[in-house]
Parts: structure tokens; C-alpha cells; sequence
């Protein structure tokens, strides 16, 4: 996409209009400091607000868990710094607790002078939007699989099994689409549902180790502070 220039973030809503007619993106804009300044009606009625105006001033944290929300606000520093983030696969939870994949990109706008004055993403629903979305259904049944047994030992060949694939081919529609192995998407989805028990309940380290599928809690304390840049005691005192 090519850059996206704005006099002042204000001026969202005239720029954007022409999103309200595309079917199922969901588009939004916010400014530097994380705050929505405009989203289409898909976008915010996802969140169970009626009118775009029940949205602006708000930021992720206002609409997520605190563990997904920390997710994109990281984006939104990629982004403000000049990167772009394309095509990612990523959880959306709606406003009743359903939860979706999504095929979401961003990138920064500009205003006139070349100065970073906000971010601008988009996601397509994975399920529904065919055109983005198809090379990504190769990975559906593992990705399922993954969510539903994250907390039980899951093998490479088991996974390729379940997906009537050859874990060949596992690795490589992996490596292809998500831009890593089967083993480190596990470890990931354990490690976001690992931090939702860490931030938002007070279940000791050695259960949330044993509740999200790792052999023990020095494995998992490890895998945190690698993935997360805080050990779960530090980030549990942080939130505190």
C-alpha cells in the first residue's frame, strides 16, 4: 500500500468514508497515542458500540484483554517507528467474548510534512473474506487443533495427522504463512493463554505451567521472559 497522507489526524472520518462500503473489512485509524480517532461500523460494532462517537478516545486496553491489547499497542510502536506490519494472523475477541482470526495489516500515516501522525490498520475475517484469507485455510485444522490442545502434549507427527499432512509439509505451510514452525506456534499460544492467567488471576506459576501444557515451571518461566521480555512474577508485580 502506498503512503497514506492526512493534513491532521482529525481528518479521518472524510478520508476513510469510502470503507463503509467494502464488505467485511474492518478498518480503523488512531492516533500517536493509541487513541481511536475513527473506525468504520464493522470495526466498532464489533465491539458493541452503535455509533463510531462511543469509540474515539479510547484505546486497546478500553476494548481488549489486557494480554491481547499489549499485542497490538507493540504494533502500534512498530508502526509509529516507520514499519508496517502485512497479512499477520491474529485473534480479535468481540464484545461478548467470541473470538475470530483475523488477517490484519497496518501502517503508519503521514501528514504533509513526512511527520508520523498516526497509525491505520485493516483486518479481513479469516473465515469469510476469500481473496486474502484462502492461503491461510491450508493452516485451519492444525491451528484449530493447536487452540482446542495447547494445554496437552502435542507432537509435530500427531499435528500433521490431524491435518492429513506429511510433517514436511506441516513445516512448510507453517514456515510459509506464519513465518515459523508448528513447535514455536504452539509454544506461542500457550504462552498468550499462560499470560491471561498470570495478569488476571492469582493461580500460582507451577499451576499456570501445569493449566497451558508446560513440563514445568522452569520451562515456563524461561519460555515468558523470552517471548514476553519479563519473567511472569516481574510482569505480575508490574500489573499490581
Amino acid at each position: 500500500m502506498k503512503k497514506i497522507y492526512l493534513a491532521a489526524i482529525d481528518d479521518a472520518a472524510n478520508a476513510f468514508m469510502l470503507l463503509e462500503q467494502l464488505p467485511d473489512i474492518h478498518a480503523w485509524l488512531k492516533d500517536v497515542n493509541g487513541n481511536f480517532v475513527y473506525a468504520n461500523a464493522l470495526f466498532y460494532q464489533r465491539f458493541g458500540y452503535n455509533h463510531v462517537e462511543q469509540l474515539i478516545g479510547k484505546n486497546d486496553f478500553d476494548l481488549s484483554p489486557h494480554h491481547i491489547a499489549s499485542d497490538y499497542v507493540e504494533d502500534d510502536h512498530l508502526v509509529l517507528s516507520g514499519g508496517v506490519v502485512t497479512d499477520r494472523l491474529e485473534l480479535i475477541i468481540k464484545h461478548n467474548g467470541e473470538a475470530s482470526w483475523f488477517i490484519t495489516s497496518k501502517w503508519p500515516v503521514y501528514d504533509f510534512k513526512n511527520i508520523i501522525i498516526g497509525t491505520y490498520g485493516i483486518s479481513r475475517h479469516l473465515n469469510k473474506s476469500n481473496s486474502i484469507s484462502s492461503p491461510f485455510r491450508d493452516l485451519n485444522a492444525p491451528i484449530e487443533y493447536i487452540h482446542q490442545h495447547f494445554n496437552k502434549k502435542i507432537t509435530v507427527k500427531r499435528l500433521a495427522a490431524y491435518s492429513n499432512l506429511s510433517i514436511s509439509a506441516l513445516e512448510r505451510r507453517f514456515q510459509k504463512h506464519l513465518g515459523k514452525s508448528p513447535r514455536q506456534y504452539i509454544i506461542e499460544v500457550r504462552l498468550e493463554h499462560a499470560k491471561k492467567l498470570v495478569l488476571e488471576t492469582t493461580k500460582s506459576l507451577a499451576v499456570i505451567a501445569l493449566e497451558t501444557g508446560f513440563s514445568d515451571q522452569s520451562h515456563f518461566t524461561h519460555s515468558y521472559k523470552k517471548r514476553f521480555s519479563l519473567s511472569p512474577s516481574h510482569e505480575r508485580k508490574q500489573v499490581k
